[in-house]
């Protein structure tokens, strides 16, 4: 579907919206600039990189090394969550709130995992999020609408004919760099701040697919008329007075020494706002692309979200009291990685000189300053005390002992240590039962984390399920050719309420914990826990002689055993259940009142010779049933796992 309409507010109210703007910008940029400078430095202290290549002090090619805390700790948090959250086959858990909605849960669960893993490629914008959160305290995404238009050429017949190709449209996700990230600084929260919105920065050709998509007002840059054409910078703009997201890259593109030579970039902001649309002075929620060099309106649209909400989200690493940014490794290892880094260069230094020796000659020795040295050779002198060793240093154990303290602060600080990195314990190694102490204990503070992490991960996840209800999937198509595609459809039909609420089914982040491969084997478990209650429950109630207590077991444990087998089969992604179930069972069960249910079995154990009525059942016998039927499923369910 094309994008909502744009509204023109008239030349006096757009230029006063141009105003405000622009001043609140101003104000931005003066607040933030310290918050960029520090994001500059917490970069710098990641990539570890020496500031000069050559030490000349204390000597000639003193050590210049930097050791990568904040490098260690990030990748190893990283590595974890990248594992846990982002490496499952699935990254959707459907949850169904009543029983009328359970067909739909699976359905449901292969089309978001669809969407977001295949059509939308999530993966590597939430690593960038979390990546950034890790480093710096703070991610923030951005899931929207998205469409994208090419023109392209084709022969039909004889003549040449110009297409529009639609190769992008539906819901879509980026993250969003905090140096580019706008928000007033003293704001908590994205819905309650006066603005929030980005820097954006594209080349004058993706610039030209989105005025062709229908994003940008006609003659935003198609045409020599062309308003912002005349704005496309051909060089990186130097330093202004107050620093935005452009300088920090610019910092980082130094840094990693991928600095372009020549750039076509535009720059404009993007911002989600309250602002008066007529002379009621009543805010209106909108949504606006502004120039600012040229102080032109790429577009300005009513806020088209069905919830009226604004598509930013964000998450922390470590929260801080009353603020909307948290605190990331960078900062923690800040004062250590510096101290580290010094006390590692003097030991070596120290070692270095510790080593080198100088000779020193009486100068009526005779020796000239290029007087060769090689092992074994003779020096002839009057006197003992003419040619003496020069030593430059001693070796000073403390050295060693307060980096290690130095490096322990920052483990504490950061709770990233030897066992999270899977290294040797120092020292003394402790029992199986105080490592497996420490292991729960260090996991405390990474569990944080990634609570925040899912937390993250939810919001995207019914962000983008509200869009695909609001715009439809990219494909429609799948609604009618998947499997139980209708029952998806039908799903997105609901009331927008209903989805983003979560009262019929709810949407969220898949663990390890709700993976597939781990509830399999955890539904085999449960199966054989199954089996053996219900062999007790009848061990036990048979004595008893009551043919009620009987049928109650043997119909709950049918039921039971047939969901366990149908629950195992759905993680194997088995399609047609039903033909291998016997799911005649439930319905024969719901079908028959208590008091008439027969158990087929039951019966002829009843009538074996010697038992006279329910007083004279043989336990053994009827156990002899229960096992033989719960084996042949427990059979099947192994039987299974091995054709798997």
């Amino acid at each position: 579907m094309p994008y909502p309409r744009e509204i023109y507010l008239g030349e006096e109210l757009e230029n006063e919206l141009a105003q405000y703007i622009e001043n609140e910008l101003i104000n931005y940029y003066a607040d933030t600039d310290a918050h960029l400078k520090n994001l500059i430095q917490w970069q710098k202290d990641y990539w570890a990189e020496p500031t000069k290549k050559v030490a000349e002090f204390p000597f000639r090619n003193a050590s210049t090394i930097v050791i990568p805390l904040s490098a260690i700790a990030v990748e190893a948090v990283h590595a974890r969550t990248e594992t846990k959250l982002l490496n499952q086959p699935q990254l959707v858990v459907a949850q169904s709130l009543s029983d009328e909605w359970d067909a739909v849960q699976k359905p449901l669960e292969d089309f978001m995992n669809r969407q977001l893993l295949d059509v939308m490629k999530i993966r590597r914008p939430l690593s960038h999020c979390f990546l950034e959160a890790e480093k710096f305290g703070t991610m923030w995404g951005k899931t929207g609408y998205e469409r994208l238009v090419r023109r392209i050429i084709r022969t039909v017949g004889e003549e040449e004919q110009e297409f529009e190709v639609v190769y992008k449209d539906g819901p879509c996700f980026d993250a969003v760099s905090d140096s580019r990230f706008l928000i007033p600084y003293y704001a908590t929260d994205i819905e309650t701040a006066p603005w929030v919105g980005e820097e954006h920065s594209e080349t004058p050709y993706a610039v030209e697919q989105m005025e062709l998509a229908g994003l940008f007002r006609p003659g935003t840059i198609i045409g020599e008329d062309a308003k912002l054409r005349p704005y496309i910078t051909e060089t990186m703009s130097e330093h202004t007075d107050q620093m935005s997201g452009k300088d920090y890259e610019r910092e980082m593109q130094e840094l990693e020494n991928t600095k372009p030579t020549l750039t076509r970039r535009i720059d404009w902001v993007e911002l989600w706002l309250a602002w008066p649309t007529d002379d009621t002075g009543i805010a209106r929620e909108l949504v606006v692309h502004f120039h600012r060099e040229s102080r032109t309106f790429m577009s300005i649209r009513y806020n088209y979200l069905s919830d009226g909400r604004r598509p930013y989200r964000g998450g922390v690493y470590f929260p801080v009291e009353h603020r909307i940014r948290g605190i990331g490794i960078c900062k923690m290892n800040e004062q250590f990685q510096r101290e580290v880094t010094v006390q590692h260069r003097q030991r070596i230094d120290n070692a270095t000189l510790v080593n080198m020796r100088m000779f020193k000659i009486h100068k009526l020795a005779g020796y000239g300053p290029n007087e060769p040295i090689f092992p074994g050779k003779i020096w002839f002198v009057d006197s003992m005390d003419q040619i003496d060793t020069i030593q430059m240093g001693e070796i000073y154990p403390s050295s060693y002992n307060n980096e290690q303290s130095a490096v322990i602060y920052s483990q504490q600080r950061t709770g990233v240590n030897e066992v999270t990195l899977g290294m040797p314990q120092v020292g003394t190694p402790g029992t199986a039962t105080s490592d497996l102490a420490r292991i729960q204990e260090g996991q405390q503070k990474f569990d944080l984390w990634y609570s925040n992490a899912r937390e993250f991960t939810d919001a995207i996840i019914m962000d983008t399920a509200d869009l695909i209800q609001q715009f439809g999937p990219r494909n429609l198509e799948y609604f009618n050719t998947a499997s139980n595609g209708k029952l998806v459809k039908a799903f997105f039909e609901l009331p927008n309420s209903y989805i983003r609420d979560g009262i019929v089914i709810k949407l969220r982040t898949s663990s390890q914990q709700i993976n597939k491969i781990l509830d399999r084997q955890n539904w085999q478990q449960i199966a054989g826990f199954v089996s053996q209650y219900y062999q007790g429950l009848v061990q036990l109630a048979a004595p008893l002689g009551n043919p009620q207590i009987l049928q109650l077991i043997f119909s709950k444990g049918l039921t039971a055993l047939n969901e366990a087998m149908r629950q195992i089969l759905e993680t194997y992604d088995v399609r047609n259940i039903d033909r291998i179930i016997v799911k005649e069972i439930d319905q024969i069960l719901s079908a028959t009142s208590p008091g008439a249910f027969n158990v087929n079995g039951l019966e002829s154990v009843l009538n074996r010779p010697g038992n006279t009525g329910i007083e004279g059942l043989n336990p053994e016998g009827g156990m002899d049933l229960i096992q033989e039927v719960l084996g042949r499923i427990s059979g099947r369910s192994e039987n299974l796992a091995g054709a798997v």
